[in-house]
């Protein structure tokens, strides 16, 4: 007994000397070389035999003598105990993998051990990745720093514990007695005393699931010392934990994964594998994206074929191991049980509409980048939605989004925010959740459509997307009998498709999507799915005709973008229902006008063109056109939200906004949504007009802007002018880009620059007789201009400029980015009133710099700037080709002639009505 209570002792001196990141503790140095000594001297169990030889009874004198050594020793390690540790429980460590993991680690225990850093410490990721493993870390060092630390409280939520609960389970640490008061007021006030009793804490809330704030929960306020780490995979329950950002857990990168698995599994173990097998090994490892559990899971599942047949061979075995693996299907259910149940719990926190929103994403390949819109609109069509506006249903989908995007089950897969992806042991969970009304076979470069199953009349929604499909025939007869989705876009369909029967059985249908396939003539059975809402053609090349659609009476959302599409087909008036339409880039040149007259409700019309494409030419009243749709009924669309359109004409965008402004005809203000290009298209029309009401004037016309311009693009006039003149109120104007005004002298004059209180982003490129970007006043100029909005200036290819302005000063606090190239002849102002620590960024070539600070010695060093040498950005040098406007664009003048509008006009003059 006196042996292994040495060993104990022998043990907590090993741990006490571990070193520390803090200040060493006096107290514990002192037991621990008094500890030493005790046990070199004190406990050698042979002398203390031999001392008690020659007594009357030497055996009974050994024991009361061991006896009053174990008494001496039990002190000695309670003292230890006591020296050594504040009061909590050690948790269960993991090894943690991966630098990255790492230094969040560091990062956080260096945040908890110093006093005055923020009290509240977030730790978020999805199942799976090492927040409990970083947390239980954080709590076992901080109990091996008393000096720091009177009490460490581990607190396992991970049940979904309610308020009452988390209160109870805090207390019950601390030895702490609440009322069963059922109101937790009243219980949070009795345990913020207690706790503010204890003086310095870390307290440890792992695996939230629910957002309370420490107020609520009866936390004191932190500081002097009081620390409090919280793990969740939902972002919204940190968010009201504290406000200091979370820590990211993010999956481990290849290198550390490969070590994590080669750990798991045993280097003898992978030393029996083939070159063949190890590769497939690399690619299932490789299919987990660093998801540290099914990576161990992995190891195990595999580990467990070399203990069962240890001296057979394995490869054949774990070969078709690695092949069941790839099942996703079966992937979850039969290999990562531990993570399925973690999944599984963030699938079931979701509010039950948002759950088939979830598991709609796995209709999608593994690692598929899925297009926020298009996602929403599926969601939407199907009837996940609800119903509403386009408007409140997509605001509603958002949400689900987000819901989906704060529970990790989706991540954020672009920089801009416009796409999503799932985790493929994520996609694994959702395909077996659903297997039942999910058929999915995305991405495996099918030649063939696949045998179905045993029971078809229950699937849901089936998925084809991205195989190599040539004929539109399914195996067999089925009958789909409450199919609402079928995805079968990205296929090589054969061209002619008139004779499948494939949608003859399914009577339900509402979204079919046969985007990027090589159908030029659509099958039959199609046209008799009645209750079909979404019909998805975008990019089919070679359709350039297609049949009437007016049985499909039901149909909300009609994608034609990217078609051959020349001609409206007859009888298209009939579809009333019709709510989105979607031309764009389509070679359609008239619209019929009984169309537009009959598609009251529609709310999304989209007709952007480029010069691949003719473009449809609109017509107007006003102007005495005959033929074709007429600007002048757009407005009467009462319930159209969002309209793209290009006016070739600049007259008619004139006569679109004269009646869209005529309040008297008491028609309601459409289409608080718009892209509108006036004059011309260029080359990149499309994918450069990304932005929400945006203007392209292409040409020195005169026009009158909508009332919330966002983006003003104006492009390519030769008309000399001293600066733009731009006449009202733009008050939503954020971007101003200016490419090709040749004979513009300066951008703004001083009253535009001040009244332009938004703007965030100028651009100018490629004017080549600019000199200054403001003007310079009648007046005497003030020596300081400022801007209380403006982000970034990009000046590119202007061979005359030579200042932003006259005066020496400008103050712009938000200013964080310039861009200067190919402006030799340019010297900046002094940049003053950055916010903060902010420093701008100022790029551009090494030459301009050397030059500009020979002529501004110390420039770089009065001002919070930082110079980065950099290449001339692609979308910052791109010339695009723009169509010709021609009189066969031109409908008649009215009492200005065409040369008078389009060639002898001096300045562009922008008219904003204000309300």
């Amino acid at each position: 007994m006196l042996g292994w209570r040495k060993e104990l002792l022998e043990d907590l001196i090993k741990q006490s000397e571990q070193p520390t990141d803090g200040p060493v503790n006096p107290a514990l140095s002192q037991w621990i070389n008094e500890a030493k000594v005790y046990a070199r001297d004190k406990l050698n169990i042979e002398e203390l035999k031999k001392g008690a030889r020659g007594k009357c009874c030497p055996d009974i004198e050994a024991g009361l003598v061991i006896d009053k050594k174990m008494g001496e020793l039990n002190a000695l390690i309670e003292k230890g105990h006591q020296k050594f540790q504040a009061t909590g429980c050690w948790q269960p460590e993991i090894d943690i993998i991966g630098s990255t993991v790492e230094q969040v680690k560091s990062d956080i225990w260096q945040r908890v051990s110093q006093v005055e850093e923020a009290g509240t410490i977030c730790i978020h990721g999805i199942a799976g990745v090492g927040k409990t493993a970083i947390a239980a870390a954080i709590n076992n060092q901080a109990l091996k720093a008393p000096e720091r630390f009177d009490f460490v409280i581990w607190v396992d939520v991970s049940d979904g514990a309610n308020l009452w609960r988390v209160q109870e389970d805090i207390a019950s640490v601390i030895s702490e007695k609440l009322p069963a008061d059922p109101n937790t007021a009243n219980r949070a006030a009795k345990l913020r005393i207690a706790l503010t009793g204890k003086k310095k804490f870390l307290l440890i809330l792992d695996s939230m699931w629910q957002g309370y704030s420490p107020s609520d929960i009866g936390i004191p306020e932190l500081t002097g010392g009081r620390k409090l780490i919280v793990t969740s995979r939902i972002h919204s329950v940190l968010a009201l934990m504290g406000k200091e950002t979370p820590f990211v857990i993010t999956p481990l990168n290849n290198e550390d994964a490969w070590t994590l698995f080669k750990r798991e599994l045993g280097t003898d173990n992978l030393l029996k594998l083939s070159d063949e097998i190890l590769s497939r090994t690399n690619i299932a490892l490789q299919d987990l994206q660093g998801v540290s559990l099914a990576i161990k899971d992995l190891a195990q599942t595999l580990k467990n074929i070399c203990q069962k047949n240890p001296r057979s061979p394995i490869d054949a075995e774990w070969k078709e191991e690695l092949k069941c693996l790839s099942r996703s299907a079966n992937f979850p259910e039969k290999r990562i049980r531990d993570l399925f149940s973690l999944l599984e719990k963030s699938y079931h926190n979701l509010r039950a509409e948002t759950q088939p929103c979830f598991l709609f994403c796995a209709l999608y390949p593994k690692a598929c980048h899925i297009e926020i819109k298009e996602l929403i609109d599926y969601w939407m069509w199907e009837g996940l939605l609800g119903s509403g506006s386009l408007e409140e249903m997509r605001s509603n989908g958002k949400q689900r989004l987000n819901d989906l995007l704060d529970t990790r089950l989706l991540e954020i897969a672009s920089e801009v925010g416009k796409k999503v992806k799932m985790l493929n042991v994520i996609r694994d969970m959702a395909l077996a959740k659903a297997s039942k009304e999910l058929f999915v076979r995305a991405g495996n470069n099918l030649a063939d459509f696949p045998v179905v199953g045993a029971s078809p009349e229950g699937v849901v929604r089936m998925s084809f997307v991205g195989n190599q499909l040539g004929i539109l025939v399914l195996p067999g007869t089925y009958k789909f009998d409450i199919l609402f989705t079928l995805l079968l876009q990205d296929n090589a369909f054969a061209l002619d498709g008139r004779k499948s029967s494939i949608f003859a059985f399914m009577p339900k249908l509402r979204v079919l999507d046969l985007s990027n396939t090589r159908l030029s003539i659509l099958p039959e059975s199609l046209f008799d799915l009645t209750n079909l809402r979404s019909l998805l053609l975008r990019n089919c090349r070679h359709l350039s005709v297609l049949p009437s659609l007016s049985k499909l009476e039901n149909l909300n959302a009609l994608n034609l973008s990217g078609t051959k599409l020349e001609e409206w087909p007859e009888d298209m008036h009939k579809l009333t229902s019709l709510r989105c339409l979607d031309l764009t880039q389509a070679k359609l040149d008239i619209f019929p006008a009984e169309c537009i007259r009959s598609y009251k409700q529609l709310e999304e019309l989209l007709m952007l063109s480029d010069i691949n494409s003719k473009g449809c030419v609109w017509g107007s009243n006003e102007l005495g056109d005959r033929n074709g749709a007429h600007v002048d009924w757009l407005p009467r669309l009462t319930n159209l939200a969002d309209l793209q359109l290009v006016f070739l004409n600049a007259m008619v965008f004139t006569s679109y906004m004269n009646t869209r402004l005529n309040i008297a005809n008491g028609y309601a203000i459409a289409a608080t949504c718009f892209k509108f290009f006036v004059g011309a298209v260029h080359s990149a029309s499309v994918e450069s007009n990304s932005h929400e009401n945006s203007v392209t004037m292409i040409g020195g016309h005169r026009i009158m802007l909508p009332e919330n311009t966002s983006v003003l693009n104006l492009m390519n006039c030769a008309n000399d002018m001293t600066s733009l003149n731009v006449a009202g109120c733009l008050r939503d104007l954020t971007v101003l880009d200016v490419f090709g005004f040749n004979g513009l002298t300066y951008l703004l004059t001083l009253d535009m620059w001040h009244s332009l209180g938004n703007l965030r982003k100028i651009c100018v490129r490629r004017c080549r007789n600019m000199v200054g970007i403001i003007q310079p006043a009648e007046e005497a100029n003030p020596g300081v201009i400022s801007h209380p909005s403006l982000v970034e200036l990009v000046l590119f290819d202007l061979k005359n400029l030579q200042r932003v302005h006259d005066g020496e000063v400008l103050n712009c606090e938000n200013l964080t980015r310039i861009g200067v190239w190919r402006c030799r002849l340019l010297r900046l102002p002094e940049l003053l009133g950055v916010r903060g620590e902010n420093v701008i960024e100022i790029e551009g070539e090494r030459e301009w710099q050397d030059a500009f600070q020979q002529h501004n010695p110390g420039f770089f060093d009065r001002c919070p700037v930082r110079f980065m040498e950099a290449p001339i950005p692609p979308e910052v040098s791109y010339s695009p080709r723009f169509t010709k406007v021609s009189n066969t664009f031109l409908s008649s003048p009215s009492n200005d002639t065409e040369q008078e509008i389009l060639m002898d006009i001096r300045w562009l003059f922008v008219q904003l009505l204000d309300e």
